[in-house]
């Protein structure tokens, strides 16, 4: 979470903890000589860590970010749980490899749109889970064993574009799969936050990439409910 704070904020914030109370100390004569500059700043940097400690406690980040209005220049609190609609390219996949295999009739995939009928929709549950160093995402589509978990995730916000949030992740399924899916496979993905609090973006995958059947698409994610604290 705290990547998610730009350079100047960041910088702002370490300086006002970390000079803020010296300044106060000498301000008020209780700082004197080097020795008590040194004694007092190992005193702050104890405070400071313990801190860090804190918040890397979820309900007491969560209480900061609620206090502080975090969502308005920090970034929006999205733990919790979140249902998605995965929208695959695969069916125009599908049709290209039906076509060179000469099992279905002529397919220009430059000219030829997927129709609604043709779009594969699937849904998912999605967790996220939110500290003050990491964020990680489990993503379970429906009626599947499959499951996929972050490996990477990075929050941005450079105002004044929207929120994203930047992921790679690996997907893994216990069972048999056809031939033209693989068990496991790596992907990422970008989504922006929007207005109304869902998720909205694209991901990627390099599933079956060395076959060129790798898949692709759009992902949206709701919330349910906020995280468990």
């Amino acid at each position: 979470m705290i990547l998610a704070l730009n350079r100047s904020i960041m910088l702002t914030i370490l300086v006002a903890l970390v000079l803020a109370p010296v300044a106060i100390l000498v301000g008020f004569d209780v700082v004197r000589t080097p020795a008590d500059i040194l004694k007092w700043s190992s005193r702050i940097v104890s405070f400071l860590t313990c801190l860090s400690l804190l918040l890397s406690w979820t309900p007491a980040l969560r209480f900061v970010h609620w206090i502080t209005l975090g969502r308005l220049w920090w970034y929006p609190w999205i733990g919790g749980e979140w249902r998605a609609e995965i929208r695959s390219n695969w069916p125009k996949i599908e049709r290209l490899y039906e076509a060179a295999k000469g099992n279905g009739r002529r397919f220009d995939a430059l000219t030829e749109p997927i129709t609604e009928a043709d779009a594969k929709i699937t849904g998912a549950n999605v967790t996220i889970k939110v500290g003050l160093f990491e964020i990680e995402i489990e993503i379970v589509p429906d009626g599947t064993e499959r499951c996929s978990t972050t490996d990477y995730v990075r929050p941005s916000w450079a105002k004044p574009e929207r929120p994203k949030l930047s992921y790679v992740y690996t997907q893994v399924d216990p069972l048999p799969v056809a031939p033209t899916d693989t068990r496991m496979h790596s992907g990422a993905g970008i989504v922006q936050v929007m207005s109304n609090g869902e998720l909205r973006g694209e991901y990627w995958t390099n599933r079956k990439g060395e076959n060129g059947l790798n898949t692709s698409g759009t992902i949206i994610i709701r919330r349910v409910s906020e995280e468990a604290v």
